[in-house]
């Protein structure tokens, strides 16, 4: 082995591989510490450009999954309207019943009832019309309304024979609101649930999918980083060699 004091070629070369070695070992801490295989567009250009479309696709899912889900919960709410509609006409049914019956009613009975039903009914009319979800109106069938309710009218309580057609009525009117009811259903579990449920799915691929390109496969990483390790510890041995070596020659020319 020829040894050279002013310029020691074997001595640079190990220095580069160190260098080049030293710089796999940033790359790969910076993978293990991200979590990520691709931190800039220089460690994967190709991989970097997929991961960004996903990421755009899995973007605008989120968005779209957000817009049915606040749709939704204004089915819910309306829903709730028309359920609590539906219990004042039961109360209202009721009221109907007693009213009609003329063996036991008194002026004074009739009169009671007459009022208590004018009064739930005048409650039953506002909450229809003051039915709203952000500021829109939800059951008067004008636009953005989910359903169309029918304002209760002609019910009168003030004779049995008021009150059997008053009955008639409000059947109606709990027929129109169990079909309402049965729409809404319907609308939000086989149209917007269903939907949701599938854009979810969607992007639950799409996060896998970018997340195969992108994420560091620790196992992988680890075993490199430990392997770039061993090789930095044996390259720092070999120039600790050779710097030995060369001291001893220039030792040699001193005696």
């Amino acid at each position: 082995m020829s040894v050279s004091i002013r310029t020691d070629l074997s001595s640079r070369l190990v220095v580069a591989g160190f260098n080049q070695n030293l710089s796999a070992l940033y790359g790969s801490l910076e993978r293990l510490s991200t979590g990520r295989r691709i931190n800039s567009a220089s460690d994967d250009p190709a991989g970097l450009v997929i991961s960004k479309q996903l990421q755009s696709q899995i973007a605008t899912l989120n968005q779209e999954i957000q817009n049915i889900t606040a749709t939704i919960g204004k089915y819910q709410t309306v829903s709730g309207s028309v359920n609590e509609l539906r219990g004042q006409l039961t109360e209202l049914r009721t009221l109907a019943v007693g009213a009609s019956n003329a063996a036991f009613n008194d002026e004074a009975v009739q009169e009671a009832y007459a009022t208590a039903a004018e009064s739930l009914v005048n409650t039953y009319n506002r909450s229809i019309a003051g039915a709203h979800y952000n500021g829109t109106p939800t059951l008067d069938g004008s636009e953005g309304a989910l359903a169309s309710v029918t304002a209760l009218e002609g019910i009168d309580l003030s004779s049995p024979e008021n009150a059997v057609a008053a009955i008639e009525t409000v059947d109606e009117a709990a027929s129109e609101l169990d079909q309402t009811m049965i729409e809404l259903g319907a609308a939000q579990k086989n149209d917007l649930e269903s939907r949701r449920q599938s854009l979810e799915v969607t992007r639950q691929n799409l996060e896998a999918a970018e997340s195969a390109i992108t994420d560091t496969d620790y196992a992988m990483e680890m075993s490199l980083f430990t392997a770039g390790l061993v090789r930095s510890q044996a390259t720092l041995a070999l120039l600790g060699h050779s710097f030995l070596t060369n001291q001893g020659a220039v030792s040699l020319l001193q005696m």
